[in-house]
Formats: structure tokens, C-alpha cells, sequence
């Protein structure tokens, strides 16, 4: 069964390096998604795939994403429907 999370990621987000440990943890994982400094200046991120990467994301999600970052506020939302990326993508390189 696959899944779909959308996090929002608040406060502390320039220099951290969280779109890029973001996109490499999904790309490990499998997942399929984007990863986007949006225009509410926080870090927004859309991955899907199967739930057990899904779950070991949020996991990672969890511990704090970057450890340059002073927070790990975020907000989060699960579906069940998809919207049939073809691969991560991200605003950095």
C-alpha cells in the first residue's frame, strides 16, 4: 500500500541543510516527491511511495532532519491518495 506526506517545516530553516538531507534520505528510501522553500518562507515537502518508507521518512523526520537547525517544528499531513511523481525533486541541487 503507498502513502502520501505533506511536511511543512517552520522557523529555523536557511542554512540547515534541510532540502538537501530531505531529498537525499527520500532518494534512499525510494520516494518520489518535491522538497521546496515555498512562498510562506518554510521548507515544504511532498513525498510518496510505499508506507514502510513513508514510516522510516517520518522517523527521520522525527529525530531532526538537520543538525545545524535550532528547531524541528513541523507540521504534517497524511493521504492515501497519490499524485504519481516520477522522481524527487528539490529547489537546490
Amino acid at each position: 500500500m503507498n502513502k502520501r506526506a505533506l511536511i511543512k517545516f517552520f522557523g529555523d530553516v536557511y542554512g540547515t541543510g534541510y532540502r538537501f538531507f530531505i531529498k537525499q534520505k527520500a532518494i534512499e528510501l525510494g520516494l518520489k516527491g518535491y522538497c521546496k522553500l515555498n512562498d510562506q518562507e518554510q521548507i515544504e515537502v511532498e513525498v510518496e511511495g510505499p508506507k514502510k518508507a513513508i514510516d522510516e521518512f517520518l522517523v527521520f523526520v522525527q529525530k531532526g532532519v538537520s543538525p545545524q537547525a535550532d528547531s524541528n517544528s513541523f507540521a504534517l499531513e497524511l493521504f492515501d491518495d497519490l499524485k504519481g511523481y516520477a522522481h524527487m525533486d528539490s529547489d537546490i541541487v
